[in-house]
C-alpha cells in the first residue's frame, strides 16, 4: 500500500443519518440506543483482510458498543479516532467475519472473493489498522483492543439487527 494513500477512501462528507426514536421503535429497536444508517458505501483498504472492505449503503450500526463509563475517556461512539473504523468492525462482526473482499489483480481488474476472518482479526482491523489510520494513540488502540477481546464475543454473531438492538 502506498504510505501516503489513506486506507479510507472514496467516502468524504456525511456518511450516515441517525434513526429517530420513533424510526428505531418502528424497526423493533430499543429507542434508547443510537442507531445510524450508512448513506454512502464506506471503503477501507485492509492488509489483514487482504484487500478492500466495503460496507454497503443501508447498513445499520450503533457505531461502537461502548459502555457509557468509557465515554469520559473520549470513547464516545462517534469519536474521530473510531467512527469510520467502527462501521467496518460492526459490519465484520455482524457477518461473523465472512465477508467479500475486493482486490486488484495484476491486470488491474477488480476481483471479489469471500474471506473468513477470525474475531481476533476483526478486532485487529479496528484497532491496529483503522484506529491507527484515524490518528488514535497507541494506548487508546490497546484499551479498545483489550476490551474487545474481553467482552466482544457475544456481539460476534449474525443475529438480525432487531435482535441485536431490540427491546430488552
Amino acid at each position: 500500500m502506498n504510505e501516503k494513500q489513506n486506507r479510507f477512501y472514496g467516502s468524504g462528507g456525511d456518511l450516515s443519518t441517525q434513526l429517530s426514536p420513533w424510526q428505531a421503535r418502528a424497526q423493533g429497536f430499543d429507542p434508547a440506543i443510537s442507531i445510524f444508517r450508512l448513506e454512502r458505501e464506506l471503503r477501507f483498504r485492509s492488509d489483514i483482510a487482504g484487500g478492500d472492505l466495503i460496507v454497503p449503503v443501508g447498513f445499520l450500526s450503533d457505531l461502537a458498543s461502548i459502555p457509557r463509563v468509557a465515554w469520559s475517556l473520549g470513547y464516545d461512539p462517534d469519536c474521530n479516532e473510531m467512527e469510520l473504523a467502527s462501521w467496518h468492525h460492526d459490519w465484520l462482526y455482524s457477518h461473523v467475519g465472512k465477508v467479500p473482499v475486493r482486490t486488484l489483480r495484476p491486470d488491474t481488474r477488480p476481483l471479489t472473493m469471500m474471506v473468513s476472518l477470525t474475531r481476533k482479526q476483526c478486532d485487529q482491523i479496528l484497532c491496529v489498522e483503522g484506529m491507527a489510520e484515524l490518528g488514535a494513540k497507541r494506548w487508546q488502540r490497546n484499551v479498545v483492543y483489550i476490551l474487545l477481546r474481553l467482552f466482544g464475543r457475544s456481539s460476534f454473531n449474525s443475529a438480525p439487527s432487531n435482535v441485536r438492538w431490540g427491546p430488552k
